[in-house]
């Protein structure tokens, strides 16, 4: 018995240094980010999109196998446009970013309200932009290799976002990947190799301002931090500058937001939006940019002009997106209003529903005049989303989460969109936009040609 044991011994010995030196190695890899935390990564992102919808948007387990990962079920008894309030005049027009399926993948199309009519349909060149790309940390795409496209990666393809110009050339960005500008036929004409995100929009000089992640490399004081900030892009395709969000908030002052609220995540910044001020109003000048931090719970009004932080306020909206000034000079603010967990999970503070915020900077008072038709209609959405307060004081609303446009006033809904597939599935909305009639040029689709 004892012989066996002494034979016993070394091998439990090599059995432990194995298991305590694996042990290390994963720690020093999530920790460090080193071999082989990007493959770890990779198959757990994979899983993660396979179980989700969207960032938390959970499928049953049938749904989990039998839908593409940008399809899920509806919560709706309809699918397409659905005119609620028959007496009202609405001559705007939806620029929607939508999946249809397997077979068409993600679209965009021009749709005019009173007409209840589709314009013009463009599809995003999908190889073109996966041979002009090699940035990509979302999963949605790989760097090209030959060629090849893995066939589960269009089905994920998720461009997002996009502005159409005087000539129908559509701008658009591929969510942690590309920004993209196609013509009128949705012909390719160019890619800017970087990791854009979520917003698009054009300042008064012509110019698009866009979310990206900063990748001049910097010292932090802490690892692996990601510095989001925002580009500015002439409509040719060329980057004129970059600020970092970080950078901002440190040399206003803001330490503290930076470095000193709770855990500093990887992604702490997320910024989500930049609004281009275009009038002045108040303490708001022309030329002004509006933000929506997302993780940080945080909204401010930034003057690139002298590098200063006009006004900044944290809550008491949560996870927030898509700040607008109006034309009062106050601002709007879509609140998601989760509380984000360390595990990834979600939970909503008031459940089936978000909310709508005004902010007065002026008076520093914040309004909720939304929250009987938000609560009454359950608009919620835990991830992404949109507002436009439209003149007459109308919402317009991206329900991202549930793939439905809606317009609300105080006390009714005006119309709502849902982008069905089948009867009983829905395919992600990615940011689509609505386009007041004076804010939009239609003379080049009259005599649009396109093979």
């Amino acid at each position: 018995m004892a012989k066996n044991q002494k034979g016993i011994a070394p091998i439990l010995s090599l059995l432990y240094l194995v298991a305590f030196g694996s042990f290390s190695w994963g720690v020093a890899a999530g920790n460090y980010k080193i071999f082989p935390w990007k493959q770890v990564a990779a198959v757990f992102k994979e899983i993660h999109e396979f179980l989700y919808f969207d960032s938390g948007v959970s499928k049953t387990t049938t749904d989990k196998i039998i839908l593409e990962p940008l399809e899920r079920r509806t919560n709706f008894d309809f699918s397409g446009f659905k005119l609620h309030d028959p007496e009202f005049q609405d001559d705007g027009f939806l620029l929607i970013s939508e999946y249809k399926g397997k077979s068409q993948g993600t679209i965009f199309k021009l749709f005019s309200i009173a007409d209840q009519k589709i314009l013009h349909i463009w599809k995003a060149p999908f190889e073109a932009i996966l041979a002009n790309s090699t940035k990509f940390s979302s999963g949605d795409l790989v760097p090209n290799d030959g060629g090849k496209v893995r066939s589960n990666e269009k089905e994920r393809f998720r461009p997002q976002h996009p502005f159409v110009d005087e000539r129908g050339g559509l701008y658009f960005i591929v969510d942690q990947g590309p920004m993209v500008k196609i013509n009128a036929c949705s012909n390719f004409d160019w890619a800017i190799d970087r990791q854009f995100h979520h917003s698009l929009e054009l300042d008064i000089s012509g110019n698009f301002i866009v979310p990206v992640v900063i990748e001049e490399k910097k010292s932090w004081p802490i690892q692996n931090y990601r510095d989001d900030g925002f580009a500015l892009v002439s409509q040719e395709g060329h980057i004129i500058k970059e600020y970092s969000i970080t950078d901002i908030l440190l040399e206003n002052g803001y330490r503290g937001l930076v470095y000193g609220v709770g855990k500093v995540e990887e992604d702490r910044i997320h910024l989500n939006d930049v609004q281009p001020i275009t009038r002045s109003k108040g303490v708001t000048k022309t030329g002004d940019l509006a933000l929506s931090i997302r993780n940080l719970s945080t909204v401010l009004l930034f003057r690139p002009q002298s590098g200063k932080i006009v006004w900044l306020k944290t809550g008491p909206w949560l996870n927030q997106h898509d700040i607008n000034i109006l034309e009062d000079g106050r601002y709007s603010i879509f609140g998601n209003d989760i509380i984000r967990r360390l595990n990834g999970g979600m939970k909503l503070l008031q459940e089936d529903k978000s909310e709508i915020y005004i902010y007065d900077p002026s008076q520093k008072t914040v309004t909720t005049p939304y929250t009987e038709m938000m609560t009454k209609e359950k608009i919620v959405s835990k991830t992404r989303g949109r507002l436009k307060i439209l003149p007459n004081s109308d919402a317009y609303i991206e329900q991202t989460n549930a793939s439905r446009l809606i317009r609300i006033s105080a006390n009714a809904v005006r119309w709502e969109y849902v982008n069905g597939i089948t009867n009983d599935t829905v395919g992600e909305l990615n940011w689509s936009r609505y386009i007041q009639k004076d804010e939009i040029d239609l003379n080049w689709l009259e005599n649009l040609s396109c093979n």
